[in-house]
């Protein structure tokens, strides 16, 4: 985790290059560090204004500023500033592939019934997924495999079930990681029998939420956004430990075997 008495990177000599690891820490979680990336940025954007990738980057640490706050309005107005960005930076750009994956994973994490922009992810992540099979990209085997699983996610999010299928059949077939192997049986069985095409109930309007009209209302609905991502991070928590469990229980046993073969020698 950054600590925020250090995480002052030299104004001076800052590069978009220099703020990445900000980036990432604030990915996983560091929320200091979001706040030293979102300083950073305003100010490399200031004195070199008109780049699109930049502009990109400020807009995915906008959502995680987002991410971090506790009053859903804030919520609102940080993730409303973000998209406003990254829009800009895919109009501008909209051939770089770093902005789509930037744009795609943000639009991707941001709930529906409040923000509407699933279909946004899916243009991003079918451009880089298109691109990625006519070689005009070099992702590698595991990141290409996590692009195609979340474009599935984001087809069956709003009901599109057939395109969701054909997107997790193709990554069916590649090599995967038994992990996500099995999620991805999971979700095509999910999808069995159901229509082609169907309305996904989505609760809440979007002219309510995102134009303001009612802001006491888009309060309690954003309300549940934020406990729904606590619950997340609680249960993330609980199925690393478990994970960490069962990997001291299998070295534990593997050490009682060698224990054991040793003596029978």
């Amino acid at each position: 985790m950054t600590d925020p008495t250090q995480a002052h990177v030299n104004d001076a000599g800052v590069t978009l290059e220099s703020i990445l690891p900000l980036y990432q820490d604030g990915l996983a979680g560091d929320e200091a560090a979001v706040l030293e990336a979102h300083r950073l940025l305003e100010r490399l954007r200031a004195k070199q204004p008109g780049d699109p990738l930049a502009d990109a980057y400020h807009g995915s640490i906008m959502i995680l500023m987002a991410r971090d706050k506790t009053k859903p309005l804030e919520k609102l107005r940080w993730s409303k500033a973000g998209l406003k960005l990254l829009d800009a930076a895919v109009s501008a750009n909209p051939n770089d592939h770093m902005i789509r994956v930037l744009r795609g994973k943000a639009c991707n994490k941001l709930p529906e019934k409040h923000f509407r922009r699933t279909a946004t992810a899916i243009e991003d992540f079918a451009f880089l997924v298109n691109r990625q099979e006519r070689n005009e990209a070099s992702l590698a085997d595991k990141e290409f495999s996590q692009l195609l699983y979340d474009l599935g996610d984001a087809y069956s999010r709003i009901g599109r079930n057939r395109d969701a299928t054909a997107t997790w059949r193709k990554l069916e077939s590649m090599s995967l990681d038994p992990e996500l192997r099995r999620l991805v049986t999971e979700r095509l069985q999910s999808l069995a029998g159901r229509p082609e095409v169907e309305v996904v109930p989505q609760e809440g309007g979007a002219s309510s939420i995102l134009l303001g009209v009612a802001a006491q209302a888009t309060a309690r609905a954003l309300q549940t956004w934020v406990e729904n991502n606590q619950r997340k991070k609680v249960e993330e928590a609980r199925r690393k430990e478990e994970r960490r469990r069962k990997e001291e229980q299998r070295r534990k046993e593997e050490q009682r075997r060698r224990k054991r073969r040793k003596r029978r020698r």
